[in-house]
């Protein structure tokens, strides 16, 4: 069995050892006691290197072994029984275990303050997820354990583990039962909160430093709470800080002052397009005025996608319109049409199959709608194709009405 020092000394990064086991192909090894955590309990391995050499996976055999995975075979000089140096990589190391500590810690508030018992963590790389069985939790409760938890993080508990008999667990109020039999490994943050665990912890509550809900979502009847603690929650901080000060600087105003100048603005944009379509509606009536050329077809050349949408809007109104209107896109190579077929009084009904078998199907035309409107898009080299196909139909429809 490995000696663990990831337990005994959570704070180490680097130690001296003995190899006791080298595999084959010298990727694989085993040593007296490391400080590389194997992982488990929603805290990821640990990562860095073994005699200069990167340690790329950590597994434990059921005995208790612990074996390194190196990305590179170990140098031939080191055989089994050499001291070798094992060197933890620190910034992974630090921020999984303020993850993990702050997990600890949210979960014991949760159920403190908001009834919530835990039911499954995730440390991710971006942020750490509490799975609670409750339907929901309103902004006031998510709030307040937010407060204790900075408030418990203020007063610097002493965070502590030790490993007793399960026939000792009677003695403790576990936050979550534990059905693990021998030895037990207790976590405790003083006076507040006691579970079993096997994870890599920090010393005390300050150096979790902050927490921060970003996300609450439902699953499966519970309630999942995304939260950044710690570096990253510093981090997320100074990120929004920076983004806040930059756009009260581009407003002109205080920081403070941003959200009213965003719902200002937003109400000036919204109606601003008011205002702009209906400049257009009132330039589409006067187009439309114009004679068609010819009958039946309205040609326009690279018009906004906004106006041209206000023409066949237009056009569409009148319920006697039997008319193809297409505009030329430059910038996409192709041509935006619609056709419009009123359903006024003694009017055919819109001929829909007839326009897709004869028109769009042949000439690979996407588009589609309802009556009195069918909109879509067509290749520019198919544009007269389209306009004649079009033309035939209308006179078909025409011959057929009288």
């Amino acid at each position: 069995m490995t000696k663990q020092l990831f337990h005994s000394d959570p704070m180490i990064r680097t130690f001296d050892t003995i190899i006791q086991a080298i595999s084959p192909d010298r990727l694989v090894v085993a040593l007296e006691a490391t400080a590389f955590y194997p992982g488990g309990g929603g805290q990821p391995a640990d990562g860095g290197t073994i005699a200069a050499v990167a340690v790329v996976e950590i597994t434990r055999d059921n005995d208790g072994t612990i074996r390194h995975h190196l990305d590179c075979p170990l140098p031939e000089n080191l055989n089994v029984g050499d001291t070798v140096m094992g060197e933890i990589n620190w910034p992974h190391r630090w921020e999984y275990m303020q993850q993990h500590t702050g997990q600890h810690l949210l979960s014991a508030v949760l159920m403190k303050e908001a009834g919530a018992n835990t039911v499954s963590v995730h440390q991710g790389e971006k942020v750490t997820t509490i799975e609670v069985d409750r339907a929901n939790l309103n902004d006031t409760a998510i709030q307040r354990v937010e407060e204790v938890a900075q408030r418990v993080i203020a007063e610097k508990r002493l965070v502590r583990s030790f490993q007793i008999d399960s026939g000792e667990l009677g003695r403790y109020s576990l936050r979550r039962p534990t059905g693990r039999t021998g030895i037990v490994r207790l976590v405790e943050i003083q006076d507040f909160d006691i579970v079993a665990c096997g994870g890599v912890h920090l010393e005390d509550t300050a150096e979790v430093q902050l927490v921060k809900t970003v996300g609450v979502e439902s699953i499966r009847g519970n309630l999942r709470l995304a939260f950044l603690i710690g570096q990253r929650a510093l981090a997320d901080y100074g990120t929004k800080h920076r983004n806040i000060t930059a756009a009260a600087e581009l407003f002109s105003t205080r920081p403070e002052q941003v959200p009213l100048r965003v719902t200002a603005m937003q109400e000036e944009v919204q109606q601003l397009h008011r205002t702009v379509r209906l400049q257009n509606r009132r330039i589409a009536e006067l187009l439309l005025r114009q004679p068609e050329d010819p009958a039946g077809v309205r040609r326009y050349d690279n018009e906004p996608e906004d106006l041209f949408t206000a023409l066949v809007e237009v056009a569409a109104e009148d319920p006697l319109s039997r008319v193809a209107l297409v505009n030329t896109r430059r910038d996409t190579g192709s041509i935006h049409w619609a056709i419009v077929f009123g359903e006024g009084e003694n009017t055919s009904p819109f001929p829909q199959k007839v326009l897709r078998e004869k028109l769009l199907k042949p000439l690979d035309a996407r588009g589609g709608g309802r009556p009195p409107l069918w909109r879509g898009v067509v290749a520019a080299d198919k544009l007269e194709a389209f306009i004649a196909g079009f033309l035939k139909i209308l006179q078909e429809e025409q011959a057929l009405s009288h």
